[in-house]
């Protein structure tokens, strides 16, 4: 749902050479490991509207901690599918799903949206900080309803 403005054409140019930078905004609900549940809020950087393509810049705020990410997102189709690989920082509070709490870990995120932006995501991570544990190396995994 969030990225459809990715799939529209409105009236444009057809200088398929000329950028024409546009901000959309990007939002969505996630469910896996090792946030649990978490909102994700952000901005897709579409830079040439005769491309299905963009950058994307979200924090994601959850109930066991928190992350941020920049990547690139390509849409395919014409219902909300596409992909998105991810940079990605995590903060984990107390009670994380297979994760140390209170750590700090860097790593890489695919996320594809099947239809209209549900899908799902994978990651892998290092911790990079906070506490050490069983858990510092981290696979992610879970479910998504927009980016």
């Amino acid at each position: 749902m969030a990225v459809l403005p990715l799939c529209a054409a409105a009236q444009g140019t057809s200088d398929r050479g000329q950028l024409s930078p546009r901000i959309y905004p990007a939002f969505g609900v996630h469910y896996g490991t090792p946030l649990r549940l978490s909102a994700v809020v952000g901005i897709i950087v579409d830079l040439d509207a005769n491309s299905r393509d963009g950058l994307l810049v979200v924090a994601e705020p959850g109930r066991e901690g928190f992350g941020y990410s920049v990547g690139y997102l390509r849409m395919v189709g014409r219902y909300g599918s596409g992909y998105s690989v991810r940079a990605t920082v995590l903060r984990t509070s107390d009670r994380p799903w297979e994760a140390n709490a209170d750590a700090t870990y860097a790593g890489a995120e695919l996320h594809w949206m099947i239809i209209l932006g549900a899908g799902g995501r994978a990651g892998l991570f290092r911790r990079v900080g906070g506490t050490a544990g069983p858990h510092d190396t981290l696979g992610t995994l879970g479910i998504s309803l927009g980016i």
